[in-house]
């Protein structure tokens, strides 16, 4: 499949999913970002292992300043000490150029990815 037709079926994927689908989407995004930042801190490319990172980050910070504090206040206080730990994985890998630091954060995204995809299955 061409990147362009990967891109058109992921925008597709994203307008018609409902909100859960939509946080398991991103939470596969993340961990796609955080394991190519990986592989590309392996391969010594300092460029693309910052932009894999980053964009991983950007993820998570849109999942965390989304919670709904007044709706669900224990589950959003929870995800958001998770959300913290995983940028602060995140920040290290990146401030220590030591892509080891992320591994507990895709460890932590693979837990909530599943648990959320459990919920966006039909009844």
């Amino acid at each position: 499949m061409s990147s362009f037709a990967a891109l058109q079926y992921r925008r597709t994927n994203l307008t018609t999913a409902s909100p859960t689908q939509v946080v398991v989407l991103l939470y596969e995004g993340a961990i796609r970002f955080l394991r190519e930042g990986i592989d590309e801190h392996a391969r010594g490319n300092v460029d693309k292992r910052g932009l894999a990172f980053s964009r991983a980050h950007a993820i998570v910070s849109e999942l965390a300043i989304t919670l709904d504090h007044e709706r669900a206040p224990e589950l959003s206080a929870e995800l958001a000490r998770l959300y913290e730990f995983v940028l602060r994985r995140i920040t290290e890998a990146t401030l220590k150029n030591d892509a080891a630091h992320a591994r507990p954060a895709i460890d932590v995204l693979c837990r909530l990815h599943s648990a959320w995809s459990e919920i966006a299955q039909p009844s």
